[in-house]
Order: C-alpha cells, then structure tokens, then sequence
C-alpha cells in the first residue's frame, strides 16, 4: 500500500469516493438551470426534510439555490465547450481549429493572391536610337503588332535591346524552359535601380480598387514563378511563343503580376533555442509570398534561407530537402492570416543567429474575377544604363490578356475540418483510387469537389494525329455509310413573371432577345418563310472588283441597264441589303467552278455547281454607281464571276434573295410588348422579312391553331386568320408562357459511328485564324434525288454541316448515336454559306424524303424511338387512307404500316380484322437515309495525351470561383452565363502542386466540370418543369409562404454536397424530401414538364454527364398551387388522384411508360421512398464512362 493511498484512507476526514457515496442520490446529469434547480431542491427535500422547508418563491433560500443553479450551469456550459475546443470534427475557435490541424501535420492554407501575366503592348525609350530606315525612336512609342507599321517589331525589339545588357539580348536568354506547352525565355534589364524591382498599381476589379505589382519573373520546372525580392536584383521579364504568331495572346513579352503588397519586417535572434518561433503579427499574408534573409553586419541581405514546404509529411525536421541545405525554415498559419516563423533544432537544421529580414506580400482575401477589360493601360517606368553609358528610361505599357480566376479566401473551419483528415490519411501521395478523390482536395481551398476515374486507355501520343480511344482527345477523320439525315419542326416553352414594367423590359432583353438568338429559330426562318424569287426581274451580275473571298460589282439587265437596289426601287430588288442573302445561277450552259470561274459545259464533275449563296456585306447608295476608289457598288462575301467577253447572256443571274434575319426587337416594338405583357394579354411576335423588324400579332388577329403560315401575316381583320407568328405569349393571369417555333436537324449513324462533341470547347487553327470546327460532310459520291427517288448520277459536291449540339433523347442522356447539325457558316459572320443545302440533298416529291422512327422501352423502362429501315418495316407512304383502300386492302400483306402523310398519321393492317388499326408506335421525320459521310472532330493539341504515363486519370474539377459565380448568375446577380474554367486554366492553377505528389506512371487530364441546371428559365428546353402542389384542406397555410419553403427544400436537396458528377436525379427522391420536410402543410407534390413534345413522368429520372453536376434554378414563379391533380394539369392520360388510396394503377403519361407506381409519387413519401431506392439501383450501375470509377 502506498504512502498515499494509507495517508488518503486513514489521515483525510474524506476522500472523493466517501463523497461520491455520500451524494450517491444526487442527479449529477443534469447541467441546465432547470434540472439543477429542481435537482437541489429535490435533494434537500430528501436528505433534509425537517431541516429546510421553505419552498416558497420569495424565499432567501430558494434565491441562493437560484444562483448556484446559474453558476452550475455557466460552469458546465464552459467546461462543454472547452471539452469541444478539443476535437477537430467539434472545435469552433480559429485558433483551435489550426492547432489541432497542425496535430495531423496540416498547416491550413492562407488566401491566395491573385496572379498571372500581363504582355508588353507598348515600348518607348529616352535614348537615340535608330533603326534600319534611320528613323530615331527616341521618345516614340512602340505598339506590338501594329499592322498599321510594317517595321514594328524591329522596332519594338531594337528599343527593348537597349535596356538589355549587351551579352543578354534578345535572342540570348538568361535561361530557356516550358511551360505549359509554350516555350519561355528570360531576360533581365540592365537597371540602375537600388530598390526592390517592384511596381505598384491600383485597379478597379468587381468595384472595389485593388492592388497589384508587377514583380521580376524567373522559370524552372515547368512553372513561372516570381523571384525573391532582393534590393538593387535589376527587373526580369519572359517571352514566350506559342507558335501562333505574334497576334495570339500567348506570344510576346511578359511580366509576372501579384495582387497585394510586399511589406518587410526586421528582428534579431541573440539566444537561439531549438525550434524558435518567431510571430509576424500582419494580417492576410498570403500563402505563397514569403521569403527570409540573413543580414551581414552592414544590414544588407546575405544569405536567403529555404522554406520548407507546407505540406503533408514536411516539417522543420523531417523533409525532402536535402541534408546540406541547413539554413531552413517553415510557415504556420495563424488566426486571421497571420504566420509564424518556425526553426530548426539544430540537430537537423541550423539555429537561427543574428539579424533577420522577412519579406511577405498582404493579399485581398476575398473571391473575384479579373477580366482583361479591367487590367489596361498599364505603364510602368525602369530607369537603366545604356550601352553607351548614359542613365536612360525604358516605359512599359501592360495589359492583361486573359481571364485570371486564381485568387482564393483563406481555408474555412469547415474546409480545414474535412481536409485536414484526408490529407493525412493520404500521406501527401496519390497511389490509391481513393488517395485521387481526396488529395487534390487539399491542393487547393479552390477545389470543391473532385472526382477521378482511371481511364481505360493511354490514347495515341499527341505527335501523330490519330484516333483515341474516346474521341475527344485528338484529330477525328472517319468516314461512314449509314448516315441519317432529317429534320424536325419544335415548338418550345418558356415562362416568366413579372412585376413591374421595367421587370418586362429586362426580360425582353436577357430571354425574349436570347429566344430569337437561338440557331433553331433561324432554322425555321430559312426553312418556312416564303422565298424571294426575283428571276423575273433578269438581274445579272456584272463584276467590278475580285479579292479573296470577296466581289464587288452591281446588277444589270440584259440590255446592260444598271438596276437599283433597297430603298431605291419598288422591285423585289429592295430586298437586296446588307445582310441579306443572294442565290446566283449560273447562265444556260455554263457552271461555277471552286475558285471564282464560270465555265462552260455541264455541271458533271467534281466542284461544279449550278448555283452559289452569297452574302451582301455592303451597298453603296443605290446600287448603281462605283465608290471614289474604284470598288463596285455592291460588295458580296463571295467570288461571283461577270460575264465573259460582255457576254450579258453568260452572267450569273441572281434568282432568289433571303432577306436579313435580325435577333433585336426596336424601341416601339419593345413598347407594344410591354403594355400587351403588363395588361395580361394573349399576344404573337411575327418576322417581317419585307422590313427586316419584328411585328406584335393582337389577340383578336391572332391564329394559335393553325400550323405555321405566312398567307395572312400582317392580317388585320380580327377574325384570327394570322398564323405567321413566332413566339406566342400567353398567360393564366399570374405566369407568362412563351411558345416558339424552331426547326432542328439531326444526324444520326445507325451503327458505324459514334460522335463526341463539346460545345464549349473551341479549337483555333493558328494558320488560318479561325476557330475548327466539328463538321459532317455528305459526300459527293452520294447520288441526287429525282422525282422517283434517287437518280445514278453522283453529286459534284459535298454538302457541309456544322455540328451545333449534343443531341439529347427523351429522358435527357445524351445519345452518341446522334447529332445536331446547322447550316455550315465558314466565316462565323451569322449568315449561312448555303440555307437549300437540305433540299438539295432530300428530294421533297417521292416516298423517299422520309425517314421512320420505331418506339422501344429503354432499359430504364421509358418510351424513345429509333431508327428503322423502311424496306425491312414495310412501310408504304400514301397520300391518304383512300389510296389503300382503292388498291384493296385485301392484298396487303399482314402487318404492313402505313404512313399518310395528309394526317401525319400511322395505321397498321390488321389481316383478322380487315382493319387498318391506329398505331402511335411510329414516327416520319423529312430525311434520307443511307448517306456515305465523313466525320471531322478536331481536338486542340494541348489536349492530347501523352502516352509515355502508362496510367491516364481522368480528375474531374469544380472550381469554387465557378460555382460562386454560377450561384449569382441563377440569382440575377450577373447576367452573363458563367463559364468553367478550361483544362488549361485547372493545369496552371492546380497543375504543379498535384504533379508534386501524383505517381510517376500516372498522366492527370483534367476536366473542368459545369453545371447541369434543372426546372427554371435557364434550364435546356427539355429540362424546364413546373411543380403542382396541393395544399392540406385541413391547415390553414399561406401559398406564398408555401411555395417559398418548396423552393427552400428543393435547393437544400440540389445542395452540392449532395450530388456527386455524373449522378442522376429521381423524381421519386425529391418528391420524398419535399413532403418530408413539408408535411403536413403539403398534400400533394409532382412536376410536369415545359414542353409540350414531353409528356407527364418525362422528368422522373434526368441523367448527368460525367463533367456535369445538377443545380436547381427554380424561383416560386416555377410552382402553382392547384386544388387537385388532374390528366389536363399534368399533361398526362387517364384517372389521376391527389389522394393514393383512391386509385392505383391508373395513371399512365401519354408517350412515356411510367408504372402505377406515379400515383404514390404524387401523393406521399413514404410510397415513393421505395422508387428511391431501386432507382438508386440503377444509378451505382452506371457510374463511369470509358474508365473504372475511383
């Protein structure tokens, strides 16, 4: 027994378990004032009956008890919270949070500064200097690329040369490496500064005025960095050359600019002990700009000390560096952005001695966005010694040539909390799949959410420009023999409300404006609007001027009489403005050849062809007369070739004109739209092409049941005769819809081929200008069409389209089977190279120009169609139901479906019946099938990948600078749509620190990942929804309030947390939440989709693409609140109950397979939650594309 134990047992009157024991009826659980209140009274009352028993409210006693009631609970309160202050899932305090972090080796990131590079666009120089023609440069300024001065660069680099030391030219770099691709080199100014070659200036970026300097720039290792500050260092800058020429923004000079400010501070070390700490007490240092020298006993800088990196398994004693480096030193994070200086022991570093300096740059902590419109016009001066020995002045004018989105806030609590964790349970090194989906999370406090995916295949090396195994990685050139062609007319919705007249003017502007933008209402503009024939006027051309891809000249008749044009003449020639489009054929006898040429013979062999499209890009006066410099009055984006010899009979005649299509609406017009809007009008917006404006179609004039006709536009006699509108606006006195009309093209490969496209990435061809585009070319050896189907004779041609969209079918996956293609426009001018180019290809008079779809159940058990063969359907196309029956019926084999196209309709003979039976199993689209094609995706050459890496990982990136913006963006904060940062932009950013600890066998391409926005206006057309509700009779409850906590819940489902790339959504899961979190005040809760192409339980199951997670954009004005649930109400067919117990199995969508099971999905969650669940069945089975999922 211990001296203790006895003394303890024997000596003390009591020891903690006699009182335990003593007060073994006490209720030590009880920490609230409450409790302890009652508690102490109750114990009095037991152990002490007769001693105390005034109980009564005023008494002495009871407000003594009051008061240890209250200290007992402030004491738990802050021995609770101490107890928190110790674990890092609980912890709240800064300072708790960092220091248990640092206990998993973690030093939590400060906020990083803003950087990137600002290219040199003016040079001027106080020295004489003179170049090859003698001119004196002195004072005069340079401009880089000046086109209009043809000795620009010798200039610019004979003034640059002179502040350059005689051995560092250009051409002489200090030193050479690449980055990203791009060749760097650097060069240092022969300076006489004696400072820090830093240069400060302020700007205005998101409206508020920030710093930035311009810092001397160094490279190595693939990085451009900036070099540590040092008094009297002269100032470094780069050039760069991408190969592109020197008008791309990636070849030039450059300098390295930072945002914040560079400050110093001095201390001094007498007594070193191991592991000193030094505070530096400035706040919002940021986490890269610190640099520490020695001082010699002048005070000047001597020796710069080696930071030790601030990573996982890095520290003061245990590091990477090598064992000779001793001078050594590491950065911890403190509360609010301030740091300590940490040293070694002595044992594995040396002990700091003497006086130091410490250099660090203060940085904004804060989320913006720097644009190249806000860094310009930026001059900074560097005094410098000639080579003649003379004190000269170079001035610099910057400016910022790309978007800079790099600059983060300091790590959160909670960012800290998760990253701290999976940064040590990685060990700072990504080997394992799970070491990919956790480490590039602590790379950066920008990264919010992350996803990799082992890819299958290495690719093809970037050298050879073949096909990889996705297709989107490098040059595509396929060729096929079962291409599918077709077009579809789409009648499409969108709403919006409103409150005052200006809320209608910026709707005008950011959604009706954007609606007429759109390439399938320009489709419908070429393809239903009526032609233009003016060949009765017999207008040739006559050529004046011809250059590259352009022609001047004006028109004639056939006696040579010159023929006015636009406002100057009363003939269908005053269609002929800018803008509009010209059809030129060529002369009896003759044919155009590719480069410019008329010839004569026949259009029989390659190139030739009978007619061309052209654009008028201008016209001067009207028409007739040359301008003062020789050039024709009228000027075409095309070479169109005179006549031969003034043979007026073999000029191109001009026989068809497509007047201008404008996507803005004018003043008046925009007035008439307010007041029908804000009077709640029925109201249809028409093109008219004779005047080239939009026009307002009344109510009382207005046809909205008719198809698509311009034979009473402009009608006036208020009996609705006029169906030539557009967009048709109608409201149910609360919300507005918009139905427009579009046209779309499909292309589609049975089997052959599959396509891959992405709309936001654009390639650019350095050798052209001009951005690549994804094309299909129909080609040549594809034969015409005649009027019994298609002729022998091959085309002369190709006939070029432009991939615009992904296509995507009913349920919104997109189907690599198939395309959108537009009309092909080579010079991105907004006009078409040829509108007809679908005519041509499909004939419009015979059985052929129809191509059938066949409904299928998909394997998520929904509705779609797909392409069958005519021939192996037995399909026949009539002109009506009596042309079968007066062949009699009776010889038609069983099963034969027939197509009538006078009602669009199916029917199927039914040989026991008799009958022809309706069926709805088909679909005709105008098209042609069976079409030899080539397939041309181009990929830039930065994307390709480089095999060496055996491994290639896919990392898919959401960026929190994107994901903020966006957020603003659905909120109408902003009003463009933000874009994802590209691949390259992840690389520069994220690049140098995941190559650090990624395996050596392993290459990263990274992904940016978007937005898949779902139910509101700036949702895709297929994925806009309302929502019904229905209230419980039995509350009472606000529908405002109501649908305002709708929308709460839906976007606290749509959290991003709770989404992981390439999911997909179940209505059944949000339907079970929302009822969830809004019982019992909700009795009912469904969405109907938008569109009316798209039917009720279309929107139950939407499928994101691997770069896509989902985001709700739905407002209140995309709920209505309904008494019941209706088949009307819901777009769907058959009984349908708010109440589940009423029916069951009642319900089916009209074009769409959705069970009885839609009953309960409508009615309550707890039916639905059992959808959930095998739903997310289907979703665990389809989580990558092309790779194994990490």
């Amino acid at each position: 027994m211990s001296t203790t134990d006895r003394q303890n047992r024997l000596l003390l009157a009591e020891d903690w378990k006699r009182v335990y024991q003593s007060f073994r009826n006490a209720d030590f659980q009880s920490y609230d004032f409450d409790n302890l209140r009652r508690t102490m009274i109750s114990y009095l009352r037991e152990n002490y009956p007769e001693d105390f028993n005034d109980y009564v409210e005023s008494s002495e006693y009871l407000a003594l008890i009051d008061l240890i009631a209250f200290l007992g609970q402030n004491i738990s309160f802050r021995i609770d919270l101490n107890a928190r202050e110790n674990f890092l899932e609980l912890a709240e305090r800064r300072e708790s949070v960092l220091r248990l972090a640092r206990l998993l080796s973690y030093n939590p990131k400060r906020n990083q500064a803003s950087n990137g590079l600002l290219k040199f666009e003016t040079l001027s120089t106080t020295e004489d200097l003179f170049d090859s023609n003698g001119t004196n440069l002195s004072g005069q300024t340079i401009v880089w690329n000046d086109i209009s001065n043809q000795d620009w660069y010798e200039q610019f680099v004979k003034v640059l040369n002179s502040a350059l030391p005689a051995n560092g030219v250009v051409g002489r770099p200090n030193k050479t490496d690449t980055v990203n691709g791009i060749s760097a080199e650097q060069y240092r100014v022969n300076g006489t500064n004696t400072d820090i070659p830093v240069f400060g200036f302020s700007k205005s970026v998101d409206g508020k005025s920030t710093q930035f300097e311009i810092v001397s720039t160094d490279i190595g290792s693939g990085n451009i960095i900036e070099e540590a500050p040092l008094p009297g260092s002269n100032f470094a800058f780069l050039y760069r050359d991408d190969g592109q020429g020197a008008g791309s923004n990636n070849t030039g000079f450059f300098a390295h600019f930072r945002q914040g400010r560079l400050d110093q501070g001095d201390f001094n070390i007498s007594k070193p002990s191991a592991n000193q700490v030094v505070a530096i007490d400035a706040i919002n240092v940021n986490n890269s700009d610190t640099w520490l020298y020695k001082l010699d006993n002048l005070g000047n800088e001597s020796e710069l000390w080696t930071k030790v990196d601030a990573v996982e398994g890095n520290n003061i004693v245990y590091n990477s560096l090598s064992k000779n480096i001793r001078n050594i030193y590491s950065v911890l994070t403190r509360v609010e952005d301030r740091v300590s200086l940490v040293f070694s022991d002595g044992t594995f570093g040396s002990l700091p001695k003497g006086n130091f300096k410490i250099y660090y740059r203060t940085s904004d902590n804060r989320n913006y966005v720097i644009t190249p419109d806000e860094l310009i016009n930026i001059t900074i001066s560097i005094p410098y010694q000639s080579k003649t020995g003379t004190s000269e002045k170079l001035t610099i004018g910057l400016a910022l040539k790309y978007t800079v989105d790099n600059g983060t806030t300091s790590e959160s609590n909670n960012e800290i909390k998760a990253n701290a964790p999976a940064t040590y349970y990685t060990q700072n090194r990504m080997v394992t799949g799970e070491d990919y989906q956790i480490a590039p999370l602590a790379v950066s406090q920008e990264i919010i959410k992350v996803k990799s995916v082992n890819r299958t295949s290495s690719g093809i090396s970037r050298y050879y420009d073949l096909l990889d195994a996705t297709g989107k990685y490098s040059k595509t050139n396929l060729y096929g023999k079962d291409g599918i062609l077709y077009t579809q007319t789409l009648t499409n919705k969108e709403t919006f409300t409103f409150n005052t007249k200006t809320d209608i003017e910026g709707i005008i502007k950011t959604q009706i404006e954007k609606i007429l933008k759109d390439y399938k209402v320009k489709n419908f503009y070429y393809a239903q609007f009526a032609k233009i024939l003016v060949s009765d006027i017999g207008a040739r051309w006559n050529q004046v001027t011809r250059a590259q891809n352009i022609t001047t000249g004006y028109l004639t008749d056939a006696d040579f009489s010159k023929l006015k044009t636009g406002t100057f003449t009363a003939s269908t020639l005053q269609y002929l403005e800018p803008g509009a489009m010209l059809k030129f054929e060529a002369p009896s006898g003759y044919h155009f050849m590719p480069d410019g040429t008329i010839m004569a013979g026949s259009a029989d062999h390659p190139g030739a062809t009978t007619y061309k499209w052209t654009k008028v890009v201008s016209v001067s006066g009207s028409g007739v007369n040359n301008t003062n410099d020789g050039q024709g009055a009228i000027v075409l984006n095309d070479i169109i070739p005179g006549p031969i010899n003034d043979d007026i009979t073999t000029a191109p005649q001009l026989t068809e004109i497509k007047p201008l299509f404008t996507t803005e609406i004018e003043t008046q017009i925009k007035t008439q739209i307010i007041d029908q809007i804000f009077t709640y009008k029925t109201f249809g917006l028409r093109y008219d092409f004779q005047t080239n404006t939009w026009r307002v179609i009344l109510e009382a004039d207005l046809d909205i049941r008719s198809n698509f006709s311009t034979g009473k536009t402009g009608d006036l006699s208020n009996q609705n005769l006029d169906a030539s509108w557009v967009l048709l606006f109608q409201t149910n006195g609360e919300t507005y819809t918009i139905t427009y009309r579009g046209q779309r093209y499909v292309f589609e490969s049975d089997r052959e081929i599959r396509f891959y496209y992405d709309s936001s990435d654009k390639v650019y061809d350095p050798l052209t200008n001009q951005i690549i585009k994804d094309k299909i070319s129909l080609m040549s050896i594809n034969t015409e069409p005649d009027a019994s189907g298609y002729a022998l004779t091959p085309f002369t041609v190709p006939f070029n389209w432009e991939i615009v969209k992904e296509y995507r079918d009913g349920e919104g996956y997109v189907d690599s089977k198939k395309i959108e293609v537009g009309f092909f426009d080579s010079d991105d001018d907004g006009v078409v190279d040829d509108p007809e180019i679908f005519d041509k290809f499909v004939t419009t008079n015979s059985s052929k120009k129809y191509i059938f779809l066949k409904k299928y159940i998909t394997t998520d058990n929904v509705d779609d169609f797909r392409y069958v063969d005519q021939t192996t359907e037995n399909i026949q196309v009539v002109d009506n139901e009596a042309e079968i029956t007066d062949n009699g019926i009776g010889s038609y084999p069983d099963n034969s479906v027939f197509y009538q196209i006078d009602k669009n309709i199916f029917k199927v003979y039914n040989v026991t019946t008799e009958k022809l039976e309706l069926s709805v199993d088909y679909r005709a689209y105008c098209g042609r099938d069976k079409i030899i094609f080539q397939y041309e995706h181009a990929a830039d050459e930065s994307s390709r990948i480089d095999p060496s890496s055996s491994n290639i990982i896919d990392v898919y990136m959401l960026t929190k600078q994107y994901d903020t913006l966006y957020r603003q963006y659905l909120q109408g904060a902003i009003d463009t749509r933000p874009l994802a940062p590209s691949s390259d932009t992840l690389y520069i950013n994220f690049g140098e620190e995941i190559n650090k600890i990624k395996s050596i066998s392993d290459e990263v391409i990274y992904h940016p990942v978007k937005y898949k926005v779902l139910f509101g206006t700036e949702a895709s057309d297929d994925l806009k929804a309302m929502f019904k509700i229905v209230k419980n009779p039995d509350r009472v409850v606000n529908e405002n309030e109501l649908k305002a906590n709708v929308i709460a819940a839906i976007n606290e489902f749509f959290a991003i947390e709770n989404w992981e790339f390439g999911d997909t959504f179940y209505f059944s899961e949000l339907s079970n939440y929302v009822m969830t979190q809004l019982a019992p005040d909700l009795a009912a809760f469904v969405i109907v989709p938008i569109q009316e192409s798209l039917s009720f339980g279309s929107m139950f199951e939407v499928r994101s693409e691997a770069d896509e997670v989902f985001i709700s954009s739905a407002t209140v004005e995309n709920i209505e609140v309904v008494s019941s649930l209706t088949a009307s109400k819901l777009k769907a067919t058959g009984a349908i109950y708010a109440d589940a117990t009423q029916a069951s199995g009642v319900v089916s969508a009209s074009g769409s397979n959705v069970s009885s099971n839609v009953s309960s999905n409508v009615s309550n969650s707890s039916s639905s939650s059992s959808s959930s669940s095998s739903s997310n069945n289907v979703s665990s089975s389809s989580s990558s594309s092309g790779g194994l999922s990490y």
